[in-house]
């Protein structure tokens, strides 16, 4: 793939970050991973993806972090913002593994900070899981208990994030 730095009508600077999104699975090795190619530079095997945007220029473009900065002319966030998603990666990949407790009816329950998760079967012969945190139950069915504690995961991540922005 040729350089989009070398084409004349294309932006250097001015781009603004729309999101940066983690291309390799839960549970792939890097081997198995289906990396994507930046398409500023044309480098391959970009796992965090950098979705640029630029006023002046008709489309998005999925770029390394590298490409992010320098479109950006900002040398730090798109660095802190990989770096979050390495850790958050790191840490869903351990969640399962964490020391789960389990409740006097037999439910899985973790104490995560501040909150309290339980995963609960509705109808174990169907597979059908739960998922309560903070005393607060779910809507949402999971096919697996290991489904339901992940999807604990994420959603106490996104509380976490809402937090953030609220203060």
């Amino acid at each position: 793939m040729s350089s989009l730095w070398d084409m004349p009508g294309v932006p250097h600077k001015g781009w603004t970050c729309q999101g940066v999104e983690d291309v390799r699975v839960d549970g792939e090795t890097p081997e198995e991973a289906y990396y994507r190619v930046c398409e500023m530079c044309g480098k391959e095997r970009i796992r965090f993806v950098h979705t640029m945007a630029h006023p002046g220029f008709d489309r998005e473009l999925r770029v390394g972090c590298v490409c992010a900065e320098r479109m950006s002319d900002d040398y730090t966030a798109p660095k802190v913002r990989e770096r979050e998603l390495r850790n958050r990666s790191a840490r869903r990949a351990k969640w399962l593994a964490r020391k789960w407790k389990t409740s006097r009816k037999g439910h899985p329950w973790l104490q995560a900070g501040d909150f309290h998760i339980v995963v609960y079967s509705e109808n174990v012969t169907q597979n059908r899981f739960r998922l309560c945190i903070n005393q607060k139950r779910g809507q949402r069915t999971y096919g697996s208990e290991e489904a339901a504690k992940l999807a604990g995961f994420d959603a106490i991540e996104k509380m976490k994030q809402r937090r953030r922005r609220a203060s």
